[in-house]
């Protein structure tokens, strides 16, 4: 899509949405169809409900359970990342959450699997998701420190919750050449992109972000 084509598209869309696109521009997110699809995705239906006239602004937001929707240039600098760099086969999320993320990557993804400990955020996901007609995600209530249960091999891996060590079991099953995604709180909290090259990884990028913790263990309604 060209940028005439979004600017189309922003003239019929929510004003907020564009805003937000404008605003993400503005911060270096540069792929079109990546900003076209965050414009035409209703954010304000994955926030709760109290919350969903800020949903297009640039913080995050509750969704239920002391959980939170990462703010919009947090989502696309994520999904930027790989769209960059990463083979669009199958990708691990680890933290569903409302499920804004796995909507964004189930747009580019062939496969997207995802898991959630928490049980009322896992079953509202798969259901906002299904309304919306998404069908290429697999959803797994589980603790994320132990990756997906079959042996799948991933593209990449993408964690949603702040972490101070990385998980064996979700960098066991990347690719080599995958890519892993993830906030860790060392030496300062921030985001990172790594390309992972046999035994060794090479970092494509950093930014400082504040996440949830990456918890361990599942819980129940």
């Amino acid at each position: 899509m060209s940028p005439n084509d979004l600017n189309h598209l922003l003239t019929r869309t929510e004003p907020k949405a564009a805003e937000m696109v404008r605003q993400l521009r503005a911060k270096g997110i540069t792929h079109e169809g990546l900003l076209s699809l965050m414009a035409s995705i209703p954010r304000h239906e994955f926030v709760e409900p109290a919350f969903s006239h800020l949903a297009y602004s640039a913080t995050p937001l509750p969704i239920g359970r002391s959980q939170t929707i990462s703010q919009p240039l947090t989502v696309a600098r994520m999904t930027q990342w790989l769209l960059a760099h990463a083979r669009l086969g199958r990708v691990l999320e680890v933290g569903t959450g409302s499920g804004y993320q796995t909507r964004i990557l189930a747009h580019f993804f062939n496969k997207v699997h995802t898991i959630e400990r928490q049980q009322p955020l896992y079953e509202k996901a798969k259901v906002r998701l299904s309304s919306m007609g998404i069908n290429n995600v697999e959803y797994l209530f589980g603790d994320g420190h132990s990756g997906w249960p079959q042996k799948v091999e991933m593209d990449a891996v993408i964690i949603t919750a702040m972490a101070s060590k990385i998980p064996l079991a979700l960098t066991d099953c990347l690719k080599q050449g995958g890519i892993l995604i993830m906030p860790i709180d060392q030496p300062s909290a921030h985001i990172g992109c790594w390309r992972k090259k046999g035994d060794s990884w090479q970092c494509l990028g950093t930014e400082a972000a504040n996440f949830v913790p990456l918890l361990e263990g599942i819980e129940h309604a």
